[in-house]
């Protein structure tokens, strides 16, 4: 007589797995504050998550909640629409990065005029980025604006999260402001300096006196500019702030790449959701 098995099915209920899911998202949340050198690798995992509990999470719980999820829907293209401009921005840094390099190559036999000129050229590329950098911050103040409390459990991390992709992202802008040679006062030079004031002010997440790759850089510059002759010394120092900055430019282009795919896939989710309720 041939024996029969009853196989039970393994799968977890859907309300351990929301519960779990929530759990894990509150615990990269803790971690994002403290940790400003991976914050945009915590907060792509963030948004791995998220996107797994849209899944997980039945329809009926988030249709209550409709016009907030379209509203987060709608919060979500402005997040993209800046993870996609600072990839630009990065894009450019390195092409000026290489571009400035490949001239420290050839100015060898070609004079110090010639270094100056590319050097200069350099400069007024970074305070093109900074403008456009301060645009940035400025869109950016704008869009993170308080909500109104809500006692969902879910509601309230994803207004965190939101409120942490807004914080992430101006860390970002702020570590790449850095502020260049000679800058020429202008309307939205004092704009990013307004904003950037109310960040610090607001924000321990936002450390200025830190001195990162770019800071670094830009104080280079500085001494090589005023410098009344060029050194073999001053170019070497300058290449090697160069490469590290071209280092810490290619990181970040990937985090920002690899966080611009969870933030697509959580809202694909979401979208996949609220279309089978319209």
């Amino acid at each position: 007589m041939a024996a029969t098995y009853h196989v039970r099915s393994c799968s977890l209920p859907t309300r351990l797995l929301h519960s779990n899911g929530l759990n894990h998202i509150q615990q990269l949340l803790t971690k994002l504050p403290t940790d400003n050198n991976n914050s945009l690798s915590l907060l792509s995992q963030l948004y791995e998550s998220i996107s797994h509990l849209f899944n997980d999470s039945p329809a009926s719980s988030l249709l209550p909640h409709h016009s907030f999820f379209t509203h987060l829907l709608d919060l979500s293209l402005v997040h993209l629409d800046l993870c996609s401009k600072l990839r630009d921005i990065t894009c450019r840094i390195k092409d000026c990065l290489r571009d400035l390099r490949s001239a420290f190559r050839r100015g060898r036999h070609s004079g110090d005029f010639t270094i100056r000129f590319h050097v200069k050229a350099f400069v007024r590329s970074r305070r093109l980025i900074h403008k456009d950098l301060s645009k940035l911050l400025y869109l950016l103040k704008q869009t993170d604006q308080s909500s109104n409390v809500s006692t969902h459990p879910l509601i309230t991390l994803l207004r965190q999260v939101c409120s942490q992709t807004c914080l992430s992202f101006r860390t970002v802008m702020l570590s790449l402001s850095a502020s260049v040679p000679k800058p020429k006062p202008s309307r939205w030079a004092l704009v990013s300096k307004l904003v950037i004031k109310n960040v610090t002010s607001t924000s321990v997440q936002v450390q200025t006196g830190d001195r990162n790759e770019f800071q670094m850089m830009d104080e280079e510059l500085q001494r090589f500019c005023s410098a009344k002759e060029i050194k073999k010394e001053g170019i070497k120092s300058l290449i090697t702030n160069l490469d590290n900055v071209d280092v810490a430019v290619e990181e970040l282009e990937g985090s920002l790449e690899s966080l611009y795919r969870r933030m697509i896939q959580a809202r694909v989710s979401l979208l996949n959701i609220l279309s089978l309720h319209i």
